[in-house]
């Protein structure tokens, strides 16, 4: 099971489902969750199945939860506060021992409920009504939302995305003389970086400390938390804490990253599966994805790094393995079936870390218009230059760049240059 690998360093206390929890001020909710040894947080909205955080980014559906009345707020996206309230939601029962879990059990096959019964009289609109209450994401908030006027912004230099390439990009064009501001969904920036060892971490100052610089001397403006929803034309929706904006900027810059890729194999749902990204941004909030810890991954040589570090950072037991076949375990992990040499044997574990090819973030950049490649990671994002439309530049992991300094620090040079000459 996950747990804390020091105490809070400025505890709090917040309650789940009534339960007072340890936390430490301004970690992310989830990761106050499994640091408190709850992993799983949400129910699926069909068959209630437990789920838990996968990949600690916001870009899965595992730590939902109803946050001080407000339902499907994603707990790895949002600072713990003293008095919060978090609550299960999609339950009959308790987060524990949802009574609709046995929908699962009775179509162990999968269901399509939209054909269950279809065409018998009287018995379809009754199981059409049962389905629409059975499925489903939660109540209502508790008060209703106040509505708020969307503004409308200009800025000169729009970068999305705070990980090393966005980083890497504003920076460059602070020091090139560009009024920069830079939005990230995040509770703090640096993206992947976060996930990295001290050791590893250290290899990537050329790349923070000008970022960092250009935030101490104002020529650079970060935003966290704030999300950009989408391309209209030139502007560009985007929502934050205060609310909506249309903002509109000389130049954009897009930066997202790469989503996690978790594969296929059976039980790759149960709580304590996740990438081992998500685990490294845990380990830097200080929780440990669990004390018996196997990363499965498709280059053995490079996973043995992270589960090395992992293990000297936390003290647990750490297994590398390449091809998982099953997970044991409903409401968590509690065992690993893996194929060696054509056999398969199970290992005791509570976490299983997957360590897969990423793949690439293209979808605010296909809004734009961007030319799409297909590889077996994913749709990669074709630039001419950097360049995926007027204006607006793509850059990082999105575009296919090693996550890499050099890499890096050589795209940002050369996507900065281009926005000067343009």
């Amino acid at each position: 099971m996950s747990f804390r690998s020091a105490p809070p360093a400025d505890p709090i206390t917040i309650t789940l489902d009534g339960e007072p929890l340890s936390a430490s001020r301004g970690e992310s909710v989830a990761a106050s969750l499994m640091g408190a040894r709850k992993v799983a947080i949400a129910r699926s909205p069909k068959f209630h199945r437990p789920r838990g955080p996968a990949c600690m980014r916001g870009a899965c559906d595992g730590c939902l939860a109803r946050v001080d009345g407000e339902p499907n707020v994603m707990t790895c996206m949002v600072p713990a506060r003293d008095g919060m309230t978090i609550a299960s939601q999609n339950t009959l029962g308790s987060r524990d021992v949802d009574f609709l879990r046995v929908t699962d059990w009775f179509f162990s096959r999968g269901v399509n409920h939209h054909e269950l019964m279809a065409g018998v009289r009287g018995v379809e609109t009754v199981m059409q009504a049962l389905a629409r209450r059975v499925a489903g994401l939660g109540l209502l908030p508790d008060a209703a939302l106040a509505s708020r006027r969307a503004v409308r912004r200009h800025v000169d230099a729009l970068v999305v995305g705070a990980g090393a390439a966005g980083m890497a990009v504003g920076a460059a064009l602070s020091n090139g003389g560009r009024a920069v501001e830079v939005i990230d969904d995040a509770l703090r920036p640096g993206g992947s970086l976060r996930a990295l060892s001290i050791e590893e971490r250290a290899k990537w100052v050329e790349v923070e400390a000008p970022f960092r610089a250009a935030l101490a001397k104002e020529s650079l403006r970060l935003r966290s938390r704030t999300v950009a929803g989408a391309f209209y034309g030139e502007d560009l929706l985007v929502v934050g804490e205060k609310g909506a904006e249309v903002v509109t900027a000389n130049d954009v810059v897009i930066a997202p990253g790469a989503h996690d890729n978790l594969g296929l194999f059976e039980g790759n749902d149960v709580p304590g599966v996740m990438s081992v990204r998500a685990a490294g941004l845990l380990l830097s909030e200080e929780v440990v994805a669990g004390k018996r810890i196997v990363v499965a991954s498709s280059r053995p040589q490079d996973a043995s790094t992270f589960g090395e570090a992992l293990a000297r950072s936390a003290g647990v037991d750490v297994v590398v393995v390449r091809d998982p076949v099953r997970v044991r375990g409903t409401s968590r992990v509690r065992g690993v079936v893996v194929s060696e040499r054509g056999r398969t044997r199970e290992m005791v574990a509570d976490a299983l870390l997957v360590d897969l090819p990423r793949s690439p973030a293209y979808e605010l950049c296909a809004q734009v218009g961007a030319r799409l490649d297909h590889e077996p990671r994913g749709f990669v994002v074709r630039t001419d230059g950097g360049r995926i439309g007027p204006h607006v530049w793509a850059a990082g992991e999105a575009v296919g760049t090693a996550l890499h300094p050099s890499a890096i620090l050589e795209e940002a040079a050369r996507v900065a240059r281009a926005i000067m000459r343009a």
